[in-house]
């Protein structure tokens, strides 16, 4: 089981504090998997699984954590084989003794985040969600989270981002020619499909309608329409008239779209066109179809500098875990770590 797995937390759990980072705190990396409460209720027979330095690790911490992940999982259709549960906690465990880490990291190097930062993140959630205080601690009842847990662990969870923010994402320089290389070795990330935009009319039929009379009276219309189009009427103007789904709002535009995107036989007779030509009538499934190329993109790539604060991103991203790894690696050596789990 990967560790981005754990991420999925209950709704208020995830999104809630995702919502909150991302509105007050986006200059801290945060460490999902690690907030989570233990929830109330919770029956474990309780003993030591792990001491970090002076610091404990219980059982019914970790059992906590291991039932909320295995519940939303099981929410989520995503049964987890007996035989793995084991091993998911044991990765549980390695997490929370990392947060453990960095939560003494911070105590001993004076990095707070205080009750008023709180404040103001859980007021920012109730008002992106229109919550009243009520409402949120009733969310969190749902998830068996008492709103002094959420306080705590919101505020635990801070911290630890605050550290990672000051010990690693300080310490990640990108250059120029690292994003220029990165889009020279993965040229084939950043490549774009042919893509047409076209406009059409469509004249629907029923079930019963087709192979029918019926169908050839409206064959007949769609005929008539497309007669018109090649004496000079505008055809997005006939459209807004003629055809009979919500695209005709929009003179029946339908946007660029690549292969793939419609109906094989729409799809063909759209591709085949020039900019500015207008197919013959077309039948489909849904009815007769008149279409017009109004442009045509050829596949090729994204230039470099369309795509370089993505590769940024991507780039630090794969900094931020090597540098975050090789510093937690010297913290643990520095500690005094006893797991008994």
């Amino acid at each position: 089981m990967k560790s981005e797995d754990r991420r999925q937390w209950s709704v208020v759990s995830v999104f809630l504090f995702c919502l909150l980072f991302t509105i007050h705190y986006s200059p801290f990396t945060i460490h999902h998997s690690l907030f989570t409460v233990s929830p109330a209720g919770a029956h474990v027979l309780d003993k030591i699984v792990a001491r970090v330095n002076g610091d404990i690790i219980l059982m019914s911490d970790l059992k906590g954590r291991s039932m909320q992940f295995l519940a939303e999982m099981k929410r989520r259709n995503q049964l987890v084989d007996e035989d793995n549960i084991h091993k998911i906690e044991k990765e549980i465990l390695n997490e929370m003794i990392e947060e453990r880490l960095m939560l003494q990291f911070a105590n001993n190097n004076n990095i707070k985040i205080s009750d008023e930062d709180i404040k103001i993140a859980i007021e920012d959630v109730k008002k992106q969600n229109n919550f009243t205080d009520e409402m949120l601690e009733k969310a969190l009842k749902n998830d068996k989270v008492t709103i002094n847990d959420y306080r705590e662990r919101l505020k635990e969870q801070m911290i630890t981002s605050k550290v990672i923010n000051y010990e690693v994402k300080s310490n990640i320089h990108i250059e120029e020619n690292e994003i220029k290389k990165y889009y020279e070795e993965h040229r084939d990330e950043f490549k774009t499909p042919e893509e047409v935009r076209v406009r059409h009319m469509v004249f629907m039929y029923s079930e019963e309608e087709r192979d029918s009379s019926k169908e050839e009276v409206i064959r007949k219309k769609a005929a008539d329409i497309l007669n018109k189009i090649r004496e000079g009427e505008d055809f997005a103007k006939l459209a807004s008239i003629y055809s009979e789904d919500l695209s005709a709002k929009s003179g029946g535009d339908l946007g660029y779209f690549s292969r793939g995107k419609m109906i094989k036989d729409f799809e063909d007779a759209a591709f085949i066109l020039k900019k500015g030509e207008v197919s013959d009538v077309i039948r489909t499934p849904y009815g007769f179809h008149i279409i017009k190329c109004d442009d045509k993109k050829e596949a090729g790539f994204r230039p470099a500098e369309e795509v370089s604060g993505e590769i940024e991103k991507s780039i630090f991203l794969e900094k931020m875990k090597s540098l975050k790894n090789i510093w937690m690696k010297k913290m643990k050596e520095k500690a005094f770590i006893d797991v008994l789990y």
